[in-house]
């Protein structure tokens, strides 16, 4: 069999294996996959895996459930990635950012290939948790839940490495030196953004590099857009944000979002009733 035969089946079974992205839309990373998702399969629909969205409903603390804890993602966090293909899912959105980027190579073109992954390795170098929760901190759910008598051994071992996970996270997360240095760290990708949007003869198109869309405009798109959202426009610059806003009136955001924004409100209604995902 020919390397070209041999490429294309293995294509073919990619595109037609049975793969679950565990989701959130309000989750940040959430919204970065799904984008680049989106993306991609805009960029090349016949290599884009099949990938089904699968709600993962956080105010109602589905991702505390046993199922999820001991099935899906140890850690109660998504996105996450299942497949039979897979020995262990991918419980990390930079796993599966470097698993469709494998896939779809069209989303890091090789001309734009360094300064991409430098942004996103910057974008990864912190946690943006610190910039969204409140003063006091978050809750630990699953220390509570270990309270309830009723829980079956599996279920109380797997809340009981999801309590010391969110200690360990979150323990300096609200520290206003952990704060600080997030808020700089954004400061700097925003403004390595702002560098990169200004030397690009971009024209008419809205995304970074001209025509075609990058994972860089999914991931970037997503965090500028939060943070508008969070009141956080003194992280942003001028030029980032009216480029967010170009790229938020595109098909592929609408596909991605369907108009809701990126944080819940109770205007939006209940998550479950929410259709199309």
């Amino acid at each position: 069999m020919t390397s070209n035969a041999t490429n294309a089946q293995d294509a073919s079974r990619s595109r037609d294996a049975n793969y679950i992205l565990h989701f959130s839309p309000f989750s940040l990373y959430s919204l970065m996959i799904r984008f680049s998702l989106v993306i991609g399969r805009r960029l090349s629909p016949e290599s884009a895996p099949n990938v089904r969205i699968k709600l993962v409903n956080l105010i109602k603390g589905e991702n505390f459930s046993e199922e999820y804890l001991t099935q899906v993602n140890s850690r109660g966090q998504v996105p996450a990635l299942t497949s039979p293909e897979f020995a262990t899912p991918l419980a990390e959105s930079r796993d599966i950012a470097t698993w469709l980027c494998e896939r779809q190579p069209g989303l890091v073109p090789d001309n734009h290939r360094d300064v991409i992954m430098d942004l996103l390795n910057k974008f990864y170098s912190y946690h943006c948790k610190a910039l969204s929760i409140p003063p006091n901190g978050l809750p630990n759910k699953a220390a509570a839940m270990l309270e309830n008598p009723n829980l079956t051994a599996t279920h109380r071992r797997a809340l009981e490495i999801k309590s010391q996970f969110h200690n360990t996270l979150h323990t300096r997360t609200v520290e206003p030196e952990n704060i600080q240095l997030v808020e700089a760290n954004t400061k700097s990708f925003m403004q390595d953004l702002t560098t990169l949007l200004q030397a690009q003869s971009r024209g008419d198109s809205v995304w970074i590099f001209g025509e075609q869309p990058t994972i860089l405009d999914a991931y970037a798109t997503v965090f500028i857009l939060r943070l508008g959202e969070l009141k956080r426009d003194d992280l942003t610059t001028a030029e980032t944000r009216a480029y967010a806003a170009q790229v938020k009136g595109t098909s592929e955001w609408d596909d991605t979002t369907h108009g809701r924004p990126t944080l819940w409100n109770e205007s939006l209604g209940p998550v479950e009733s929410f259709d199309p995902l």
